[in-house]
């Protein structure tokens, strides 16, 4: 029998009563409270409902069948044997159908009662056993809840904090991200000086106005140093701190507080807090790492103009020096002479474009270059860089067609930058290509963009080589390629340009076969 069970007998019999009272009172844990009447029994249920009534059905003031649906008006649910005289079988039918669980037919034996009751009881327990349960899973869900909003939350934060480089920015995100995933009154965010090993405070935040209270035998700084210390958060009344770690190396803290109305941190908060400070830790070392790279490429940017600039004179004055000994404007050359200066001539002439590439590399990184983009007709750029690289053509009795489109309409580009791609493109294919081998040239037109190719015979690109052909000073271990002069910024630049202009660029190779680089540039829109 279930411990601690209250039963209340509704019958207008006393001799009934005191059967039911000696019957089950001896029972362990069991208290039977007596009622005479239907409208005392009412009273006893509602003042009090118990675990199980036994109701008479037929008594003064109030019969049974008004003792139910009297309680059902004040929505009193309680489990109800009812006790009938025998021939009255058929108004069981209709009281079931008010919720009684059994009935008893007078007269009855101990062992009917306590059937009855038991099994009365076992559907209570079980009623009772699920309701809590299903409370218990609600409470389990409702929890589970929370704790998924608040990982997807803590993501969301420390995506957003992780996400930027500005260190004043972040550092007002991460207060940010405090408020609004442990509701803190205030917060702080500390770094450690490594000169001095000391913490000091980058930023503070109150975010509940109002004055506030001393919270804590220690202070916020004190704290912070407890949590930099042990490597773990530190709480002191309405305060807490966490380190911020790279591995096992301490950075700085960051702390919280409600010392406006002294609600303490649960381990809870401690949690969260933890995990905040480990994405502000990130956040802040890449904020480090960001600053210097952008200093270090400043530097290098202005390494490279100063290299560009210097060398332009020198290279100037051997150029023109070169020229007028080829001339033979100072006199006449004897051929060795004449091959020792023709190759003075085409170093000068590498040299010259390397120092022009590394200003296109500068500009482009520091955002200096500039585009006039107009409305322009492919075939006036092929033509241009046609005449620029025809005589290496020559040169190895290359055989190059061109086949454009008729109908290709106008793009908008920057003609001369348009030029300087192609002349890339086709200088690869003709320093690529053995003598002899074939460069072609097409053009045509899909939805909103004219497509250009240049595909070779040449030597081919390895998948490994292709991977890194379009990143600054890439050069192939091909041998083939490496015998061949050049300064592993072409591709890289007419990547950039192309781009810029609002297109893209492939590659399509196979080693030992050729090579197809196809670049795309929008179609100039239509003027009503």
């Amino acid at each position: 029998m279930e411990s601690d069970v209250r039963i209340v007998i509704v019958d207008d019999s006393q001799h009934l009563r005191e059967f039911v009272v000696q019957a089950l009172s001896g029972r362990d844990g069991v208290t039977v409270q007596e009622a005479t009447d239907g409208e005392e029994g009412v009273e006893v249920v509602l003042a009090n409902p118990p675990d199980l009534v036994l109701l008479d059905l037929e008594m003064p003031r109030l019969n049974g069948l008004q003792v139910l649906d009297t309680l059902a008006d004040n929505k009193v649910d309680v489990p109800v044997i009812l006790i009938t005289s025998h021939g009255s079988e058929a108004i069981a039918v209709e009281v079931f159908r008010k919720g009684v669980r059994n009935y008893l037919i007078k007269p009855f034996t101990v062992e009917e009662l306590y059937t009855a009751v038991d099994r009365a009881l076992a559907e209570v327990r079980l009623t009772r056993e699920k309701e809590m349960l299903n409370r218990s899973l609600s409470e389990a869900n409702e929890e589970l809840t929370n704790r998924v909003q608040e990982l997807d939350t803590l993501y969301k934060v420390g995506k957003s904090v992780t996400s930027q480089l500005s260190k004043d920015q972040l550092l007002e995100r991460v207060l940010d991200a405090a408020f609004h995933v442990l509701e803190a009154e205030d917060a702080a965010l500390m770094v450690l000086d490594p000169k001095t090993n000391q913490l000091r405070t980058e930023l503070y935040r109150q975010r509940v106005p109002g004055k506030m209270s001393q919270v804590a035998r220690r202070s916020a700084e004190e704290l912070a140093a407890d949590a930099a210390r042990s490597g773990d958060a530190t709480a002191s009344g309405a305060m807490l701190y966490a380190p911020l770690k790279l591995g096992d190396t301490v950075v700085g803290a960051l702390g919280v507080g409600n010392r406006v109305s002294s609600r303490p941190f649960s381990e809870h908060h401690r949690r969260l807090l933890l995990a905040l400070a480990d994405y502000a830790a990130i956040a802040l070392e890449n904020a480090r790492l960001y600053e210097n790279l952008q200093q270090a490429n400043q530097a290098k940017s202005e390494f490279v103009s100063l290299v560009a600039h210097e060398l332009g004179a020198p290279i100037t004055s051997i150029r023109g020096y070169a020229e007028m000994l080829w001339t033979e404007t100072v006199g006449p050359l004897e051929p060795d002479q004449r091959n020792f200066i023709g190759i003075i001539r085409s170093n000068v002439q590498r040299m010259l474009v390397l120092v022009s590439d590394l200003q296109d590399v500068n500009r482009m990184e520091t955002g200096q270059i500039r585009l006039t983009i107009e409305k322009v007709h492919l075939v006036e750029s092929v033509k241009a860089a046609l005449q620029t690289t025809q005589a290496q053509f020559k040169d190895q009795s290359q055989l190059l067609t061109v086949d454009l489109a008729d109908d290709l309409p106008a793009v908008m580009a920057d003609q001369e930058r348009l030029t300087q791609i192609l002349i890339n493109l086709l200088s690869n294919a003709a320093k690529y290509t053995p003598p002899e081998g074939h460069i072609h040239v097409y053009g045509w037109l899909v939805d909103n963009y004219v497509h250009c190719s240049v595909s070779d015979t040449g030597i081919g690109l390895s998948p490994e080589d292709q991977a890194k052909l379009f990143t600054k000073f890439f050069r192939s271990e091909n041998p083939k390629a490496r015998e061949k002069p050049g300064t592993g910024l072409g591709l890289c630049i007419v990547k950039n340009l192309i781009e810029l202009q609002g297109g893209k660029i492939q590659v399509e190779s196979t080693l030992g076969k050729g090579t197809t680089f196809t670049f795309t540039v929008p179609v100039a829109k239509q003027s009503h």
